[in-house]
């Protein structure tokens, strides 16, 4: 099951005219030109379909920044590497500065069982992440190990909210009752002419709490690539930045990498 937060996909097919000047949206470059002036997807099944039926690599691996500012703002730039290998398998290895340098974050999902891991250097220990903790802050930062962890559509019921100009598609996302989720709902916007969830606004309680925007979508390989994700947290105005460069993709990765022992190295 495609993760929505897998911000890689084609353009929709085109069946109507095209606009010709690109559509603008917030902080985000399309690079597939112009989009399409009718709606296509009548329902949020049929969109979350397409959103899932999107081509991704079958492996990714990069360098990532990430930069987390806090409300008074100042700001921690960190770096890490990151290989994945479709949605279900995921390492994250920080390599600066030096004080996290060599902590970790393993996610396995068989289809079965999901398992976490995070490893702490400075303790010589892995811990797992169990259910409850998942929505504890992904090292410091405003996106928790759920968020990094991904949203899996097979665990919300959807519903098509409204179909802007666009269009750009509003969906509402609420956790099946066997879902382990830390938001009471989501409600996503989607461009058609990518179909990356260009922003996600995560509620509990009916109360907005974060926002996460999507941006710098870019072409990479043949795929639409979303190279930065910007998290903010909306009751004391914290964010943090993540961009991906220096990318490879489709490139065989032994499974000797998605294991406790590499995240040790």
């Amino acid at each position: 099951m495609t993760r929505i937060d897998r911000i890689d996909c084609r353009p929709a097919p085109r069946s109507v005219p095209r606009r010709t000047a690109a559509l603008l949206l917030a902080g985000v470059l399309l690079l597939s030109a112009v989009p399409a002036t009718a709606q296509t997807y009548e329902t949020a099944e049929e969109l979350i379909d397409a959103v899932a039926a999107r081509p991704e690599p079958e492996t990714l691996q990069a360098t990532m920044e990430m930069v987390l500012t806090n409300p008074s703002g100042r700001t921690l730039t960190r770096e890490m590497r990151t290989w994945a290998r479709g949605d279900d398998m995921r390492v994250m290895k920080f390599t600066a500065p030096a004080d996290i340098a060599g902590s970790g974050f393993l996610m396995i999902d068989d289809g079965a069982a999901q398992e976490t891991l995070v490893y702490l250097p400075a303790l010589d220990r892995v811990r797992r992440v169990a259910g409850g903790q998942r929505g504890e802050s992904f090292f410091g930062s405003d996106f928790s190990y759920e968020d990094v962890e991904g949203i899996d559509p097979g665990d919300y019921a959807h519903e098509l909210v409204e179909a802007r100009d666009g269009p750009l598609y509003v969906v509402e996302a609420t956790p099946k009752p066997d879902a382990e989720s830390s938001y009471d709902r989501l409600v996503l916007e989607v461009p058609q002419d990518t179909l990356i969830p260009q922003r996600v606004t995560y509620y509990v309680d009916d109360e907005a709490i974060k926002v996460l925007t999507v941006s710098d979508v870019q072409e990479v390989g043949g795929y639409l690539l979303g190279l930065a994700r910007r998290m903010e947290t909306l009751d004391d105005g914290s964010f943090t930045m993540i961009r991906q460069r220096d990318l490879t993709l489709d490139e065989d990765l032994p499974d000797e990498v998605f294991s406790e022992r590499f995240l040790r190295r």
